[in-house]
């Protein structure tokens, strides 16, 4: 995630899991979309038994109900961000599989419709914004859909720039290949302007779990990670008193020298800390029936900064110790990454996408698991997609919302049926998890992310990129931390509040 507030100067962290006690869960109540989505009970008692290849190709056989339209050729106008046209558009087949899957859903699309796919615009989010807020404030249809990076986007959305998803014929939020979380958790008052549909495939890939070498567990006596998982028991708690004597000075140099040793648990200070919010139920904002609750600032919030403090954070003030490194520079993700792909870590927080390219040589067995849960009595895994993936919307100026809404749907409904089970099944299983356990594991997962209404209309300005600051930087005290940024974040959602109940009042 590009904070540029909180991540000028990034922390990377490292740690041997020092074992600390179980602390006290205050849990939430209401629902989110993981709950909708799976329970993971459910998903985890027959995840021995899961057929992933079955189940994707029972994806074809579901009906968009779009029936037979012929568009009479309309150019159908994409922008994308953060150079992520490949998933959108390529010009020909060229044997890679995500490729031909990309190139096969919009043919399918065009012929079937009589329209033609491209992109509009595309670029990195910041300039691009500039460009396509200037055209709707000129009032040009210049763009059909914008696929872009979600907190740009909801940053975008609050100053009324794009039309209300329920406006737009056609499409569907309740058929599979659009996430639970736009209506559960990104609509209020009956106003949805930021959706998350399976063409954004970067919403899938960027989702956050945990990487484990099998090898190194092996070697440690880790007992069967998935059936920890499955049994609900896959906590911080668990993974710090398993991991808290993995540790090799590789080097043999006496002391820790963080890119030569080897370590039992790894986390990067960026989202993938950030993604605890999440993983252990406390969002920003719940959905309490037609009720939207901001529910970020509970008893639990402190005691999950304290708990992450004292897992990845500074002891006594020993700035290198095995369970803490600042590496000046790196860059965002990368080391725990790498540190992963040289087999120096036996488990590391990351995103799925992760493992297709710099895994790929590793000669290690590894799988996939979720993020740990706050303790067992929270009842689901839960998971978040890291802020640089696409979200979807349609600008105000937009004329032609038949020809946007069919083949909007259709393009979703396809990449559901093509493209999704292309990157999921193929790319992922063959090409890197290596493991039946890990695609049940994959489908846990992916079932678990959470689209928080308050960190997609975050905009830097809310309460979402807190707990990343306080773990990175050891900062412990949240209540004194929260309390000078309270008043500020209040009145930031409060206007984002106000324009969802206020939507359409001026058109």
């Amino acid at each position: 995630m590009k904070n540029k507030n909180l991540l000028r100067a990034c922390a990377w962290l490292l740690t041997l899991c020092t074992a600390v006690p179980v602390l006290a869960s205050c849990g939430g109540d209401g629902t989110t979309a993981a709950d909708t989505q799976a329970d993971t009970a459910s998903v985890t008692e027959t995840a021995a038994e899961t057929e992933p290849l079955d189940a994707l190709d029972a994806r074809k056989l579901v009906d968009d109900e779009l029936g037979e339209q012929d568009l009479g050729g309309y150019e159908f106008r994409i922008v994308v961000s953060d150079n992520k046209d490949d998933t959108i558009w390529v010009e020909s087949q060229t044997g890679d599989v995500i490729d031909d899957a990309v190139y096969e859903r919009n043919a399918t699309v065009e012929d079937r419709f009589n329209c033609k796919i491209g992109i509009s615009g595309s670029g990195a989010y910041d300039p691009l914004s500039k460009e396509v807020t200037k055209a709707i404030t000129a009032g040009d249809d210049a763009h059909d859909l914008l696929s872009f990076h979600v907190v740009q986007l909801g940053q975008l959305s609050i100053s009324d720039y794009f039309l209300n998803w329920y406006d737009i014929p056609h499409i569907d939020f309740e058929k599979p290949w659009w996430s639970p979380s736009t209506v559960n958790d990104l609509t209020y008052n009956g106003v949805c302007v930021t959706a998350i549909g399976d063409m954004a495939l970067s919403a899938l890939s960027a989702a956050y779990c945990v990487f484990y070498n099998k090898r190194l567990g092996a070697e440690y006596d880790f007992p069967d990670l998935y059936e920890v998982v499955n049994n609900g028991e896959w906590t911080l708690d668990y993974i710090t008193a398993l991991t808290k004597d993995v540790y090799r000075d590789l080097n043999s140099n006496g002391k820790v020298d963080p890119q030569e040793d080897m370590f039992g648990y790894l986390s990067d200070a960026s989202s993938n800390l950030n993604a605890y919010l999440w993983a252990f139920d406390n969002p920003v904002f719940k959905k309490n029936g037609d009720v939207l609750e901001y529910s970020y600032n509970t008893e639990k919030i402190s005691e999950i900064v304290t708990k992450l403090c004292d897992t990845f954070a500074l002891y006594d003030g020993i700035k290198f110790d095995k369970t803490y490194v600042n590496i000046e520079g790196a860059s965002v993700h990368a080391f725990g990454r790498d540190m992963f792909a040289k087999g120096q870590t036996v488990l590391s927080n990351g995103y799925i996408s992760m493992s297709l390219t710099p895994f790929r040589e590793l000669e290690d067995e590894f799988g996939i698991l979720p993020y740990p849960k706050w303790d067992t009595a929270q009842k689901n895994y839960y998971t978040m997609s890291d802020g640089h993936h696409e979200a979807m919307a349609v600008p105000k100026t937009a004329g032609n919302l038949e020809a946007i809404g069919t083949i909007t749907e259709a393009l979703c409904a396809e990449s559901y049926k093509i493209l999704v089970p292309a990157y999921y099944d193929v790319a992922l299983k063959v090409k890197s998890t290596r493991d039946e356990q890990s695609i049940a594991m994959m489908d846990l997962i992916v079932n678990a992310r959470v689209f928080d209404f308050g960190y997609v209309y975050d905009a830097w300005k809310g309460a979402s990129f807190i707990l990343m600051d306080l773990v990175a930087n050891n900062k412990r005290d949240f209540a004194s931390y929260y309390a000078k940024k309270e008043k500020s974040v209040t009145k930031y959602y409060n206007k984002v509040i106000e324009y969802f109940e206020t939507y359409g009042d001026n058109d």
